[in-house]
């Protein structure tokens, strides 16, 4: 039996646990110990760990494992790993694929609003229902297009059944209507065919998904720049704003940087490398191994710097935490036991 399948399997379940376990802590604090000063941004916060959570779910329930090899990869799962029916299975793996995607659009919509709210846009950063509605609506819809980007070019072919058959070794033996994948590969013939013609739907495929990603990262940078830049002018200002407010608005800004940072770090910096390998036939399963367990990371790690940053969930948890030490002295007795005093009375005997 394999050895990797099923400690990915396991790693993926057990982060996914965590994941569950940062997110709702996050969401608790959101919804009890956030300052008014954020008004309907803290709903942006709420739809970002519900999307982890969520994210989280597919690693516990579908276990996606990417797999590499030379010049191709596959994303996929089998009756193995998941109990669900594969037919409900199949857009989750899409979701998962299109991971990325739907997290750059939800860090456009933070750095959109924090923006927007900086230079006082109230129409834009209002609580009305339609607006917040409006926002939220930018990662959905980005989502179900990464999805269908993702389903046209890469899905599952006769080429790549081929390949699953005969060169990868972990999944030789599973029945194909017991495996689900989508996948890239650069070449439209077998490795052992002596002519290569280059899959030109693959790459123009993954050419096209690649410039999605690029432009909404640019625009993600080019508003978190304007963000900066308001922060810095809105603190140099006179205005009847008070000093924690501009504190708070700083915190909110500098945690969502580390925020966005780490799936740049954990999903898209692995993913560009394995693609670029793919191209020049240098990746090997290792390559896979690593993103599969990179992924899992990125739902439990990211609520974190807000936790730690932001000044009013920072002190929730450090209370949560003096409280229950606490209690924990209150309840250890000590007992401490003093020796009884003996009278000894000396005797003298006279003879």
């Amino acid at each position: 039996m394999d050895f990797w399948p099923p400690f990915l399997r396991f790693i993926q379940q057990t982060l996914a646990i965590f994941a569950f376990m940062t997110n709702f802590l996050f969401i608790f604090l959101i919804v009890t110990k956030s300052p008014k000063a954020m008004f309907s941004y803290k709903h942006i916060m709420v739809f970002t760990s519900i999307f982890e959570i969520f994210y989280a779910a597919i690693d516990l329930v579908v276990g996606p494992e990417l797999i590499t090899k030379s010049t191709y990869w596959i994303a996929e799962t089998d009756t193995n790993k998941t109990w669900l029916p594969l037919s409900i299975v199949y857009p989750l793996l899409l979701a998962w694929g299109g991971s990325f995607g739907i997290a750059l659009a939800s860090f456009i919509v933070h750095f959109m609003f924090r923006y927007f709210t900086l230079v006082g846009n109230k129409k834009l950063v209002s609580g009305s229902v339609l607006v917040v509605w409006m926002w939220l609506s930018i990662p959905i819809a980005s989502g179900v297009i990464y999805g269908l980007l993702t389903h046209v070019f890469l899905h599952p072919n006769e080429l790549i059944d081929t390949l699953i058959s005969t060169d990868i070794e972990s999944l030789r033996k599973i029945p194909k209507n017991e495996l689900l994948y989508y996948g890239f590969s650069l070449y439209a013939t077998l490795p052992s065919d002596e002519k290569q013609e280059i899959n030109w739907k693959h790459v123009n495929g993954i050419s096209f998904i690649g410039t999605c990603i690029t432009c909404s990262f640019l625009a993600m940078s080019f508003f978190a720049i304007k963000g900066y830049t308001a922060i810095k002018k809105w603190n140099n200002s006179t205005t009847n704003s008070s000093s924690l407010s501009k504190t708070l608005q700083s915190q909110l800004f500098y945690s969502l940087v580390i925020q966005t940072a780490i799936p740049v770090i954990l999903i898209h910096i692995p993913s560009t490398l394995i693609l670029i390998g793919s191209f020049m036939g240098t990746t090997d399963e290792h390559f896979g191994h690593i993103f599969t367990v990179s992924v899992c990371l990125f739902p439990v790690i990211d609520p974190l710097p807000s936790m730690i940053i932001i000044q009013p969930y920072r002190k929730a948890i450090k209370a949560c935490f003096r409280h229950l030490s606490e209690a924990e002295n209150n309840n250890t007795s000590v007992m401490v036991v003093e020796p009884k005093s003996t009278n000894l009375t000396s005797r003298v005997i006279t003879f």
